[in-house]
C-alpha cells in the first residue's frame, strides 16, 4: 500500500506545526484519485466517551490542515462530515468510525460479561465492507478493568491476524498500547478483582492495576515487533506516552478535552511521518521510540508552544527541546524535531 498511498501523499517535512495552531509555513499534498481510508478501531476511548469525537476529531481536522486532502475515515458509525469548535470556530471532520464503548478485545463472559471487538468486526464483516487502507487499534482498557488479564496478548494477536487476513493485502494495522488509570477515581469501576482490591489498600490495588497496564502495553511492543519479524503490515504507537494521568484523563478512565486533543495529535504525525516517508527510508512508528525524541516530545512541544504546561518539559531539559540552540523554543524547533524523528 506503501506504494499506492504515496501516489496521493507529498511529504510535509516544513509542516512540523500542527495544522492551525501554529503560524503557517506551507502544506501541501498531491490531489491524485485515490483515497487512504481509515478506521479508527477500539473501545470507548475511540467512541469518544464523555467527548463527542474523541480524538478522531482532531485527527482528522489536522491530517485536512496538514494538506491531506484524500483521507476518508471509515466505519459503521458516525457520520461523513461532523463538526466542533475549536479554537474559537466551528470546524468539519469526517466522523465515521469503529469505536464500541465497554468492549474487550473479544467476548469475555466471566465475573463482569464483555463483548467483544473480534466478535463485531466478524458479525458484521466491516473489514471487508470498509476496506480500510490503515486500521488505529487502541483495546485493551476494558480488559483490564475487568481483570482479563491473562491471555489478552494472545486475543490482541488473533484480533489483528483476523483484521489481517479480512483486509486487502496492503492494508495496515497500527497497534497502541492503552493509557494508565486513575483507580482512585475510578474504584468502583474495579469490583471484579474482588478480594485483590477489598484485601489491599488504595494504593496497593493502585500499584497491581498499574502493573497489569504496564504488562499489556509491553506485551503490545512485543507482539508488533514479533508480527513485524513475520513480514506482516504491524506497527506500534504509543498513547500511553502522550496521555498524562494526572491531567488527561475525565473520570480516571477516559480522556478530557486536552487528553483526546493529544492524542488526535500524536496520530497526525504518526500517520503524516508514515505516510511522506520516501520509499527505502520508511519508518516504522516503533522505531521512534529508539531514538532520542519520541512523537510525544513533538505532541509536548507544540502543546509548549500553545501556552499548555507540559511535565516533559523543564528547567533540567529545555536543552533537548531548543533545537536551534538560541535560548528559547519556538516554531523552528518544533520544524527541526518534527524532521528528526521522520527523515
Amino acid at each position: 500500500m506503501k506504494n499506492t498511498i504515496r501516489k496521493v501523499v507529498a511529504a510535509a517535512v516544513a509542516a512540523a506545526a500542527v495544522g492551525t495552531f501554529l503560524p503557517s509555513v506551507g502544506v501541501s499534498a498531491d490531489s491524485g484519485s485515490d483515497t487512504i481510508r481509515i478506521m479508527p478501531l477500539g473501545d470507548s476511548i475511540t467512541d469518544g466517551y464523555w467527548e463527542q469525537g474523541g480524538y478522531r476529531k482532531y485527527l482528522s481536522y489536522t491530517l485536512a490542515q496538514k494538506g491531506y486532502t484524500n483521507i476518508d475515515f471509515v466505519g459503521p458509525k458516525g457520520q461523513d462530515r461532523e463538526s466542533f469548535t475549536y479554537n474559537g470556530k466551528e470546524v468539519s471532520y469526517d466522523g465515521n468510525y469503529a469505536g464500541y464503548s465497554g468492549y474487550a478485545i473479544q467476548q469475555m463472559n466471566g465475573a463482569e460479561p464483555r463483548q467483544g471487538i473480534l466478535e463485531t468486526l466478524t458479525d458484521g464483516d466491516y473489514i471487508r465492507k470498509y476496506s480500510p487502507d490503515i486500521v488505529l487499534l487502541q483495546i485493551g482498557t476494558n480488559d483490564v478493568i475487568s481483570s482479563y488479564n491473562e491471555g489478552a496478548p494472545e486475543r490482541l494477536e488473533n484480533l489483528v491476524n483476523y483484521i489481517l487476513s479480512e483486509g486487502k493485502d496492503d492494508e495496515q494495522v497500527f497497534v497502541t498500547t492503552i493509557p494508565d488509570m486513575d483507580v482512585a477515581t475510578a474504584a468502583d469501576w474495579f469490583w471484579s478483582y474482588g478480594e485483590v482490591k477489598w484485601n489491599s489498600t488504595k494504593e496497593e490495588f493502585a500499584a497491581i492495576v498499574q502493573g497489569y497496564v504496564d504488562s499489556y502495553n509491553t506485551s503490545v511492543e512485543a507482539l508488533v515487533k514479533k508480527m513485524q519479524s513475520e513480514g506482516k503490515n504491524v506497527h506500534f504507537g504509543d498513547i500511553n506516552s502522550v496521555v498524562d494521568l494526572s491531567t488527561d484523563l475525565y473520570d480516571g478512565v477516559h480522556p478530557n478535552e486536552a487528553g483526546y486533543e493529544k492524542m488526535g495529535l500524536y496520530w497526525a504525525e504518526v500517520l503524516d511521518g508514515y505516510l511522506s516517508s520516501e520509499p527505502g527510508t520508511e519508518q516504522s512508528t516503533g522505531s521512534v521510540t529508539e531514538k532520542e525524541y519520541e512523537v510525544a516530545d513533538l505532541v509536548a512541544l507544540a502543546s509548549h508552544l500553545l501556552g499548555r504546561k507540559q511535565e516533559r518539559i523543564n528547567a533540567d531539559n529545555f536543552r533537548k527541546y531548543d533545537l536551534t540552540d538560541d535560548g528559547k523554543l519556538n516554531v523552528f524547533d518544533l520544524i527541526l524535531l518534527r524532521r528528526k524523528l521522520f527523515t
